[in-house]
């Protein structure tokens, strides 16, 4: 029989002890790995008996294996073939994300890119040359990824989103930078381009202050789309901010 690879959490043992202390019940998932690095989740019931006169005199504890349905949870919210997040969840995580930020008077900043020239790349190599570089693209794109708040999300196509957050202007444009450095930095030839020997990316970047503007979502995609757009027109393989009224080149 596989042993857990790890304890229990501290932070979970802790909730148990204090709910049997406080004659209550307790109920929550908990995800642990297993000694070959498989990843297992559980339904934990945690409950005390009482006597007549309200002394605990035990416990039951119920464990229910869920694996399978995070499985297919997880099934749901990503893309199938860059195991990115997908276009529906990111709907859900643009509107998480934009709440929390009203409410801290925080900034979000969204990025949308997209690889240049694909349609070419396909059109020259094949269609599973382009998945494979679209695997490669989205690999290196949640690498890029920093922080427990950052996200990455197959928007469709050769589009893709990233949500983070960065304190001011300048760090979301040296992070968004960053990102149109390391696709360029795989070499992927891209014999059809007209701005590469390699793929690159266009990048569309949103910044926004909550604390001074209020955006909604629809805000978010429209305007990080502009600058984008811009991106396209100015030649391609550079990033583009869109900030308020303004568009800078960067």
């Amino acid at each position: 029989m596989k042993q857990n690879q790890h304890k229990l959490p501290n932070e979970f043992v802790k909730k148990v002890k204090d709910a049997l202390i406080n004659k209550e019940s307790l109920e929550g998932e908990l995800q642990e790995r297993t000694v070959d690095g498989k990843e297992r989740w559980y339904q934990n019931s945690v409950m005390p008996i009482l006597d007549d006169d309200g002394k605990e005199i035990g416990e039951v504890i119920v464990r229910y294996d869920i694996t399978q349905k995070k499985v297919f949870e997880k099934l749901a919210v990503t893309d199938p073939l860059t195991l990115l997040y997908n276009r529906r969840h990111f709907n859900e995580i643009l509107t998480r994300e934009i709440n929390r930020a009203k409410r801290e008077n925080s900034t979000l900043s969204f990025i949308i890119l997209d690889i240049d020239y694909f349609k070419k790349y396909n059109d020259s190599n094949g269609h599973k040359a382009g998945d494979t570089a679209l695997i490669n693209v989205a690999n290196a794109l949640k690498s890029a990824l920093q922080r427990g708040g950052d996200f990455a999300f197959r928007l469709g196509g050769e589009e893709f989103g990233i949500i983070f957050s960065r304190e001011g202007r300048e760090k979301s444009l040296e992070f968004a930078e960053s990102i149109r450095k390391k696709i360029e930095d795989l070499k992927i030839p891209h014999s059809a381009s007209e701005v590469s020997k390699y793929i690159t990316i266009s990048l569309g970047l949103l910044h926004v202050d909550f604390s001074e503007i209020n955006v909604n979502e629809d805000g978010f995609y429209s305007m990080a789309d502009d600058a984008l757009y811009i991106a396209k027109k100015e030649g391609r393989n550079r990033v583009v901010i869109h900030e308020n009224d303004d568009l800078e080149l960067f």
